[in-house]
């Protein structure tokens, strides 16, 4: 079993893969303002755009247009895997390939503490601040 500090670590991977990738032109999907508020105080900077912005199917059309890479990071509670489902078979019918491969992982990493992106910076703060007063084995 993951104590928190690995559990921090496994997540830092993540926020930083998905800063990276954002800063390289792949387009994040959140579902709300909150959402993107969050990842903007973990650092991640790039296009983030909001599922509640518009129709998903119209969202999805504009998407392929562009032909880019789309990272799906609904949240993981109902409404959140509707979203996820639905995106990705409106963007794979326009023959692209979703990432949904970090939203898994971070489902996964943070399963029973929350259910959605917009809490994910006060958790990532709250990992740290446990961790930082753990003793680190040398």
């Amino acid at each position: 079993m993951m104590d928190d500090c690995e559990r921090l670590a496994e997540l830092q991977l993540l926020i930083d893969e998905l800063a990276h990738r954002a800063l390289n032109g792949s387009v994040i999907l959140v579902e709300g303002r909150r959402d993107r508020e969050a990842l903007d105080a973990l650092g991640i900077r790039g296009e983030i755009m909001m599922t509640s912005q518009k129709q998903l199917f119209t969202l999805c059309e504009e998407l392929a247009r562009s032909g880019g890479d789309v990272i799906i990071l609904s949240d993981w509670d109902d409404r959140g895997e509707e979203v996820a489902g639905l995106v990705q078979t409106y963007l794979e019918a326009d023959g692209l390939r979703p990432d949904l491969e970090i939203r898994n992982k971070v489902r996964q990493l943070v399963r029973k503490e929350i259910k959605d992106v917009e809490n994910l910076h006060r958790y990532i703060a709250r990992l740290r601040e446990i961790c930082s007063t753990k003793p680190q084995p040398y």
